[in-house]
């Protein structure tokens, strides 16, 4: 959902955060949603400025939110208080599982698969009752076609097996009673400090604010994704709005409050290490990935639209090797690095105290303070021959050697320190041009006002100077680890005295091109497997669809008349759509489940989807559609008009996750 919808909440939940003081543009469209007599709920160990605000406070003990938010799922599920059209069409709730799977209560607290010698589960019992359905999204590990058997038919033949009266016991919605049942409000009350009756009545509040006619929202910040249960507080989050209807919805949805400078962007064009480019798994040495062919093979589902990634990897390879990128080389695949292992913050660390990492790059944090464990972080940095800090002040990770915390309490001695420490003046955003992403994937230009001080340069003119400088230093290496930065399409042209890289060439790059003219490709639907076409994240695809066009820089005076969704105010990925999963607004019929939360529906008369949002859904397909099975239908044809979860494999959103996520 977009920051500006959760004026059209009938309540807002917001956990995890102190919105009020730490997001006080985005609070004030909670704010109208109250003044137009919407309820504001906070959940917080603190009371703090948006407690004060809020219409309902409830007090947790730090880290009780899981038990908190199950109470809820309980109590909607206990008073039948869900939205059961929209379940029933939307989500997986009637799904059938496997024999095999035994939830905790079954199963002396563990779920079925547990290996107590490793501590880990195989997930082989988790999946629906006679189907394997894969997921290629990239933080999560997909099964295999290698690893399903030859009577699992995945969705090619058939949906999986349903009970729509919800009567078997192994339907999605009687395992999640069960699994809830021990939620009570005695238990929430115990686990989390929260007060019975305050509980009780959030729980109740938030719950009767949803349906045909209402919707609710949930806002959440770094209170959450900070655990290390946050993935899990997050899909309990999920489940809530899954079973109340609103998802796709206006004034409903999980808003996720970034608490940095375009700490979306990092993750859409990432640094994170896990990830390629719009949220493409990494090559991994332990997965079928030893070619790009076995790569496609193992990460593509045969269903929705990820079955279209082969030309987003194929797209993103070109726009990286250019010529060298070629179908006889797997269009460059052997070029990107392979994990082998867990390189996030703390085993990274950790191998940098065991002296296994000789130098670092930190740009854009300061894990000095911000990592867990920094008495670790300043040992392991202490162990470095070389340390680069990029950054505008100089912060306690580029001054550890003297003033770290180790330092101070005399178990790190400066003159033990070996690290030579760089550190390196960074400019300010009006000292550079580029993007930003940030909450609601907003797109954001922002122009280059003033010249950055002294040696002050730009991470853009760091990166690709340096870039420069590797591509010249391995010109003429004949080793076969070196060709990847051989092969570099490094070309961006530079700008003034300074030798600025050209942001919009990058931007440009991004969006992507067809190959063989250098024309912007206008939409990621025109993207290629076959190597026409290169792009530098298939979801910024659209962000500059002709030269001269930079939709990041859109502003609402650009597009004059009614704009009830902002779309001439900056770019959304993907699509400039503001809303995802907007096929969810209307029932399976095509008609708003309430003219009030009207966002996209079916015109029959123009035989297309349409509305006030750029509709997230194929556009001519009729709310109707039903896949022909017996011509084992893949990609969106096995997708239903009324599978409104385009990204999941079989277009519903899923309560219960089969493995592989």
């Amino acid at each position: 959902m977009a920051l500006w919808d959760l004026q059209n909440s009938d309540c807002v939940l917001v956990m995890g955060s102190n919105m009020a003081e730490n997001h006080p543009i985005a609070f004030r469209f909670v704010v109208e949603a109250q003044r137009r007599g919407a309820k504001v709920i906070h959940v917080d160990p603190r009371f703090t400025r948006t407690s004060a605000l809020a219409d309902i406070y409830a007090p947790i003990r730090s880290g009780s939110d899981i038990a908190f938010l199950g109470g809820i799922i309980r109590h909607i599920l206990e008073n039948d208080l869900w939205f059961r059209d929209f379940a029933l069409a939307y989500t997986n709730i009637a799904h059938i599982i496997d024999e095999r799977y035994e939830d905790t209560e079954d199963n002396d607290g563990v779920f079925s698969g547990f290996d107590s010698a490793t501590g880990s589960y195989e997930q082989d019992s988790w999946q629906y009752e006679g189907k394997v359905v894969p997921t290629a999204v990239a933080e999560h590990k997909p099964p295999t076609k290698a690893e399903t058997s030859s009577s699992d038919t995945g969705l090619r033949d058939g949906p999986p097996a349903m009970d729509e009266t919800l009567e078997h016991p192994r339907c999605v919605y009687q395992i999640l009673k069960r699994h809830y049942a021990r939620y009570t409000p005695e238990f929430v009350e115990e686990v989390t400090g929260c007060p019975r009756d305050t509980f009780l009545k959030i729980a109740d509040t938030f719950a009767r604010a949803s349906g045909r006619e209402r919707t609710a929202s949930i806002c959440y910040a770094v209170g959450w994704t900070h655990h290390s249960t946050g993935v899990q507080i997050i899909r309990a989050a999920s489940i809530i709005q899954g079973l109340l209807g609103n998802m796709g919805r206006p004034g409903g949805g999980i808003m996720a409050l970034r608490g940095h400078v375009s700490i979306q962007g990092s993750t859409d064009i990432p640094t994170l290490y896990n990830m390629l480019p719009t949220y493409l798994a990494q090559p991994n040495v332990f997965e079928k990935h030893s070619s790009l062919d076995e790569y496609l093979a193992t990460e593509t589902p045969d269903t929705g639209w990820w079955s279209n990634l082969p030309k987003y990897m194929v797209s993103l390879l070109k726009a990286w090797y250019g010529n060298a990128a070629t179908a006889e080389n797997g269009f460059g695949y052997d070029f990107l690095p392979k994990l082998i292992g867990d390189a996030s913050q703390e085993p990274i660390t950790m191998a940098m105290a065991d002296g296994l990492i000789q130098g670092q790059f930190v740009m854009g944090q300061n894990p000095v303070v911000g990592a867990v464990n920094s008495d670790m972080v300043v040992r392991g940095m202490s162990k470095l021959k070389w340390l680069v800090v990029r950054d505008f002040a100089l912060t306690e990770t580029a001054d550890f050697w003297r003033d770290g915390r180790m330092v101070g309490r005399g178990e790190l001695n400066p003159a033990d320190v070996a690290t030579e420490v760089f550190f390196l003046p960074v400019a300010l955003p009006g000292e550079k041009e580029g993007t930003v992403t940030n909450t609601s994937r907003m797109v954001q230009w922002h122009d280059h006002v003033c010249t950055a001080p002294g040696d002050s340069r730009s991470d853009l003119w760091f990166i690709v100077h340096l870039g420069n400088r590797l591509r010249e230093l391995y010109a003429d290496s004949p080793l076969p680890r070196d060709r990847a930065i051989q092969a570099l399409t490094w070309d961006y042209p530079m700008k003034g005295e300074r030798h600025e890289p050209d942001a919009e060439a990058v931007l440009r790059e991004i969006n992507g091109y067809e190959v063989a003219t250098r024309k912007q490709v206008p939409k990621y639907q025109e993207l290629k497997a076959d190597g026409s076409t290169a792009c530098g994240g298939w979801m910024y695809s659209g962000i500059f669809p002709e030269e001269g066009k930079n939709l990041a820089r859109s502003r609402r005076a650009d597009r004059p008349g009614v704009d009830t969704n902002h779309q001439g105010w900056a770019y959304a990925w993907p699509a400039n759509r503001r809303t995802l999963y907007n096929r969810a607004s209307a029932d399976l019929e095509g008609k708003p489940w309430s003219e009030k939360k009207a966002l996209v529906w079916w015109d029959e008369g123009n035989t297309k989807w349409t509305g006030t949002d750029v509709p997230d859904f194929e556009p001519t397909k009729r709310p109707d559609y039903r896949p022909d099975w017996s011509k084992h239908p893949q990609g969106m044809d096995a997708i239903g008009g009324v599978g409104a979860f385009i990204m999941e494999a079989e277009g519903r959103s899923q309560f219960f996750v089969p493995s592989g996520h």
